[in-house]
């Protein structure tokens, strides 16, 4: 009974951390998650990328919601990478049961270099105000729902909400701050990522319950993540984001290297 209540504590402090960090950066939360699920809970990997899903839109929806009080969230263009991602996240739950969990490792890890770099690289003169956007022509709708699919595709493939692909493209792309592109990533990760984990639900992959544990636990922490966000510069919260994505990066291509040599 006491080893239960510790896992459980355990537990509820993981997904408030995660919740924290989601609502810091805009993303899901799962590139932390899923090493925890994977090497502490003994997870398989799409198990716990099904899984993470759901503490993915749980936390997004918090943390979108204290985002949206800050005036960050571009809701037009959200909503044509709204559509784009529905479709991506279709097209990701089928892709995700055809590789392997070694494979799928390695690329993850892979995938949070190259999104590192491109954040340091990031330019420091972008807007944070919704009313500095440029009108949204056809070509731009395009380009919002391309990215929507891309983003997609990832919240199944990698469990992760697809954020750490949208934000980069948003900075880079579109001339977002980092709050707006936070704010903006969480209302669009919710739809994408509960549609994912009710994808892999009938494969077997998405554990209900233990997700909403952690989903629940990071509903705190994403508010008071996105609160400080909010408050702090855009330049210091992308470097650190970088710098924590080469560091889980590491440890996940580690591990995925190792199985692949047993």
């Amino acid at each position: 009974m006491i080893s239960t209540r510790l896992g459980l504590a355990r537990d509820v402090g993981v997904g408030a951390a995660v919740g924290a960090f989601s609502g810091a950066f805009g993303v899901g939360g799962g590139i932390q998650l899923i090493p925890y699920l994977v090497l502490v809970r003994k997870m398989a990997q799409k198990n716990a990328q099904a899984t993470a899903l759901i503490t993915v839109a749980m936390g997004a929806t918090a943390g979108a919601i204290t985002y949206a009080i800050g005036d960050s969230v571009a809701w037009l263009p959200a909503a044509f990478i709204v559509i784009g991602g529905l479709t991506g996240s279709l097209i990701g739950s089928h892709v995700v049961q055809r590789i392997s969990d070694k494979r799928l490792q390695i690329l993850f890890g892979i995938l949070l270099v190259m999104v590192a770099i491109r954040l340091l690289l990031s330019s420091s003169s972008s807007t944070t105000n919704i009313n500095d956007l440029p009108n949204i022509t056809p070509l731009i709708a395009l380009a919002y729902l391309g990215s929507g699919v891309a983003m997609g595709i990832l919240s199944a493939l990698f469990g992760i909400g697809g954020g750490i692909l949208l934000i980069p493209i948003l900075v880079t792309g579109f001339g977002y701050g980092q709050q707006l592109a936070a704010g903006t990533s969480l209302t669009v990760m919710m739809p994408i990522a509960l549609l994912g984990a009710i994808r892999l639900t009938k494969p077997g992959y998405t554990n209900w319950r233990a997700g909403s544990v952690f989903g629940v636990a990071s509903v705190p922490g994403a508010i008071l993540g996105s609160f400080i966000a909010l408050s702090l510069p855009g330049d210091i919260l992308r470097s650190a984001f970088a710098v924590v994505l080469v560091i889980i990066a590491i440890t996940i291509v580690r591990k995925g290297l190792q199985a692949r040599s047993q």
